[in-house]
């Protein structure tokens, strides 16, 4: 179990802080060497997360090879344990700020760490899930041969929509792609058959200037029913583990909006999987007046998430800090 949670004596009124955990993408070697080299915390999240798979964590997130840990199977839960690990060095390093934590979002596997948090599910069950997760989606991308995905900026969404239509129409065959990244306004990652996206970067591209769109280095078409599979066995543990009402607000992939008790949060982790991150949105609901938020806290490794929100809101960028 991690540490009780610093909000716990916290009145509502006085909590105005929300944390964000990051996705698969932020690893790289040596992310964690300060955290381990000075907190007895975070090296025993280390330790009960190596028990659990089987393998010396905090050996490959310091050594590497970087070519393994980028791999679906071993990044997802190398920036799980590293994101919550930085969590506990900040309950007594930033007690001041974190002790006053009214939501979390994660974006993509982060969410699962965001529950964690939020005591939805204790950490130990996190590390099976993400790693369940991860064999699921690495499966699946052996399934369907040459998918992945492909950065997309400056298009909005009917016109990124109508260009995937053509896209789709000028590859032909059973070929697909979809939006599967609402990250920032006219920042979008879509995902699919490889055929298909690298026609899209050519038909985005030739819109002109402003307009970018590269493929990723990644092997799958995340967020989309071709990870169908995936979900089917996700969701067979999902069915299996316990899962509690979080104790502060947890906004969802899926919607955007609050997950509202237990049962709700193991039918939004199935589709997660073959549905699009709606990043933009959920902190688009993050950064409302209404909520009276004074700081934005990004959990490391890396500072995507900051980067995105210079793109989203301006104001909640200008009180954000990094935990590195």
């Amino acid at each position: 179990m991690l540490h009780v949670s610093p909000w716990a004596q916290t009145l509502e009124r006085d909590r105005e802080i929300c944390v964000l955990f990051p996705g698969q993408g932020t690893q790289k070697k040596g992310m964690a060497d300060e955290l381990l080299a000075k907190s007895p915390e975070a090296r025993e999240l280390f330790h009960k997360a190596s028990a659990i798979l089987g393998y010396d964590l905090a050996e490959l997130v310091t050594n590497g090879p970087q070519e393994k840990l980028d791999q679906t199977l071993y990044s997802q839960p190398a920036v799980f344990v590293t994101s919550l690990a930085f969590i506990e060095r900040a309950k007594k390093e930033r007690f001041a700020q974190i002790g006053r934590t009214k939501m979390a979002a994660g974006f993509s596997l982060g969410e699962y760490a965001a529950l964690v948090y939020a005591n939805a599910m204790t950490f130990e069950d996190g590390v099976r899930l993400i790693q369940a997760r991860a064999e699921a989606m690495h499966a699946a991308t052996k399934l369907v041969s040459d998918t992945g995905m492909a950065s997309i900026g400056g298009v909005d969404d009917r016109t990124l929509v109508q260009l995937i239509g053509e896209a789709t129409a000028a590859v032909g065959g059973d070929g697909r792609a979809y939006i599967a990244n609402y990250m920032f306004p006219e920042g979008r990652a879509c995902s699919g058959d490889a055929k298909v996206l690298r026609k899209l970067c050519e038909l985005v591209l030739r819109l002109g200037p402003g307009k970018s769109a590269k493929l990723m280095a990644v092997s799958g078409a995340f967020h989309t029913p071709y990870m169908q599979p995936a979900m089917e066995a996700l969701g067979a543990l999902l069915d299996q583990t316990e899962i509690n009402d979080p104790t502060i607000y947890v906004l969802s992939n899926v919607t955007g909006g609050y997950y509202s008790n237990a049962a709700h949060i193991r039918q939004l982790l199935k589709r997660q999987l073959v549905e699009p991150v709606r990043w933009e949105q959920s902190m688009e609901e993050a950064t409302r007046l209404m909520h009276g938020l004074t700081g934005y806290i990004e959990t490391g490794p890396g500072k995507q998430l900051k980067a995105m929100m210079r793109r989203i809101n301006r104001d909640a960028w200008n009180k954000m800090i990094v935990l590195d």
